[in-house]
């Protein structure tokens, strides 16, 4: 038999839950009516019905509580917005319903709504430490939607030639403006936003943009430029640290993505494996490098003039690439791996840093119609269709020159494969690229 002591624990636990959102309830309603800097956490506790001791136990201070009411409304009313996107990536018939979620989740408080929009306004552009509140809460939850909107758009439930961080930001304007604006919108339309005949009118212009989402082509004012693409840059910095996991990058190495026939997306200027959310730079196929691109991009511009099909290039530091060179040879197509590097991939046999336009014409030249070109003592240059290829392929080379040391170490006769053997092999059918992709991007934070 349980004795009542022993069940004692569990009331004063949902006692304790429930304390804790009275007072936040009685915060929302105290810091949309009055803001941050009227409220009176005295006035919460009355409202809440505890004292103001067990007010502070439980947030510590006024910003504690005002930052937990922040990051507790948001989290609640992101929940439907969050539901609805899924629900879009599922069904692409239901993206007409996808605005008017933002704007029930986010409008139903109009005080609320002001309120958020003055906190986003307090916040000093030139002090990197002020923030708006709640900032990881909201943060994180950003970051998930985003990524659903993604997903709807490879269903093709949603635009596919807008970044989702941008309709994201636009999703939320379109659901508060209003709001935001409520004397604005009382001049334009004679209604105030609360109002129930505004609020209907508003949801059935909002389902008339979504319904102008599912399938439709995006429209031609909507123009693109090289730099402005998040998905570019993600899939860059994706490619970067796969390489540095794989060990074919240290503190130095670079990789690109050719955005268009003039132009290519580099990483930034540092130890690819430490990119987190930097940008790339947009640097032009025939021109001066931008201020702090490093030299040895040129070998990118060389490539890319002389090579229209090459999308991609990682300039790669792998050791057994590195001690094949030292020895003047490059990895013969022993396996599946060297296959596609058959004969061999080509050596550029100058010792030294490439960064110069001459010496970058001279690699270009080396590298010919070839995979990849090895740069004595100095790794690496990888060429593909796209980024994934060029990642996959410096793989294959790391593993065929390793492959190539350790047979060369036995001592015993080594047995290239023919020239028909390795074409036959050299295939990219059946999920090949995409499996080594995978491999190799598993765990990435922006995969």
């Amino acid at each position: 038999m349980v004795k009542v002591s022993d069940a004692a624990p569990a009331p004063k636990r949902r006692d304790s839950t429930r304390t804790r959102q009275r007072i936040l309830d009685a915060a929302m309603e105290e810091f949309t009516a009055k803001g941050f800097a009227g409220a009176r956490v005295e006035s919460v506790a009355e409202r809440a019905d505890v004292n103001v001791r067990s007010l502070y136990k439980y947030f510590g201070s006024k910003e504690g509580l005002y930052a937990a009411v922040f990051g507790d409304s948001f989290a609640n009313r992101h929940d439907g917005v969050i539901q609805a996107i899924e629900q879009v990536a599922e069904d692409p018939a239901r993206a007409d319903t996808l605005i008017t979620a933002f704007h029930r989740a986010l409008a139903d408080n109009p005080a609320f709504t002001r309120l958020m929009t003055w906190d986003a306004m307090s916040v000093d552009p030139d002090n990197p430490e002020s923030r708006v509140v709640a900032a990881d809460v909201r943060g994180e939850m950003y970051t998930r939607e985003i990524a659903l909107l993604r997903e709807a758009q490879r269903a093709g439930s949603v635009w596919q030639g807008i970044d989702p961080d941008l309709l994201l930001i636009a999703f939320m304007a379109l659901a508060i403006y209003p709001m935001v604006t409520r004397p604005m919108t009382l001049m334009i339309s004679g209604q105030a936003p609360e109002e129930d005949e505004f609020r209907i009118r508003w949801d059935a212009f909002l389902v008339r943009v979504g319904e102008a989402l599912a399938g439709a082509p995006v429209p031609a004012a909507v123009d693109r430029l090289p730099d402005d693409s998040v998905d570019d840059n993600r899939l860059l910095r994706i490619a970067a640290r796969a390489l540095a996991r794989a060990g074919l990058v240290d503190a130095y190495g670079h990789c690109s993505l050719r955005v268009d026939d003039s132009a290519f997306l580099v990483t930034a200027p540092m130890p690819m494996g430490l990119l987190t959310n930097e940008r790339g730079t947009v640097v032009p196929v025939d021109g001066a490098l931008p201020e702090g691109v490093l030299g040895e991009v040129r070998m990118h511009q060389a490539i890319y003039r002389r090579r229209p099909d090459v999308h991609a290039i990682a300039r790669v530091l792998p050791p057994s690439v590195r001690a094949l060179s030292a020895l003047g040879r490059t990895a013969r197509p022993l396996d599946g791996f060297g296959s596609y590097f058959a004969p061999s991939p080509p050596l550029y046999d100058v010792v030294g840093l490439v960064r110069d336009d001459d010496k970058a014409a001279a690699v270009a030249e080396c590298l010919g119609d070839a995979s990849a070109v090895v740069l004595r003592g100095g790794g690496a240059v990888v060429i593909g269709e796209s980024l994934p290829q060029a990642v996959v392929l410096a793989r294959y080379l790391e593993d065929a020159s390793t492959l190539d040391l350790a047979a060369s170490a036995g001592g015993g006769r080594v047995k290239p494969m023919t020239k028909r053997e390795a074409a036959e092999r050299a295939v990219w059918t059946g999920d090949i690229l995409e499996r080594m992709w995978a491999y190799l991007t598993h765990g990435d934070l922006e995969n």
